[in-house]
């Protein structure tokens, strides 16, 4: 809130810098081998949730070092204080996800685990979520065009979704506390056993009840 006003004066100079970047940037469709498509898919639908890790180069130049800085900060503080009952606007399907900077800033790590398929999953974001995408991956070699960092981009599906194949990586280890249940059903046990805890209301008993 203090910087807010400063943040209001330097919003007209960001958007045009915005724009001369956008208009700049060149976007080569990114294609896997099916060779490293076949190994990710071996390693996919055992259990109710998958895993996803991914890594790419960030572009080049202090404008995009400081956006994706800047647009993770928001996305943290809203995750943390807005969308922190296991619903990210609209998506109930994700269990963790977190953005790392590796190699001194120049590349960002990504890693999440979610319930169902990849393809649903990336169905999820592109009609419900895509404007976040857009904000944090656009500041990434080789994602799909943006105009204003959160229009179009994902929104190209099939050059969206060929980008998270190829910049996929195998996770060989990852964990599970619940292999057979999905952020929904965690999410109404959890609230089961908090109703065990404490005195309930005729209404809130009858809301619990209807959880079982």
């Amino acid at each position: 809130m203090i910087l807010l006003p400063v943040a209001l004066v330097l919003l007209p100079v960001f958007l045009v810098l915005l724009r001369i970047h956008e208009v700049r940037d060149k976007t080569i469709r990114q294609i896997a081998t099916p060779e490293h498509i076949a190994e990710l898919e071996a390693r996919e639908d055992w259990i109710v949730q998958n895993q996803f890790t991914a890594i790419g180069l960030r572009k080049p130049g202090p404008f995009r070092g400081v956006t994706v800085v800047v647009v993770l900060l928001i996305l943290d503080f809203g995750c943390r204080h807005i969308f922190d009952r296991g619903n990210l606007a609209g998506v109930r399907t994700i269990h963790f996800a977190r953005w790392v900077f590796v190699d001194g800033h120049r590349r960002i790590l990504f890693v999440s685990n979610y319930d169902g398929s990849l393809e649903s999953y990336m169905d999820d974001f592109i009609d419900k979520v895509a404007f976040g995408l857009n904000a944090v991956f656009s500041n990434g070699v080789g994602y799909p065009q943006t105009n204003w960092l959160v229009l179009d981009g994902a929104k190209d599906e099939l050059a969206f979704k060929s980008l998270l194949r190829d910049r996929q990586v195998v996770t060989p280890v990852w964990y599970s506390a619940y292999p057979d249940l999905t952020a929904d059903n965690i999410a109404n046990n959890a609230a089961i056993r908090a109703g065990l805890c404490r005195d309930l209301s005729p209404a809130e008993a009858s809301a619990w009840a209807a959880r079982l």
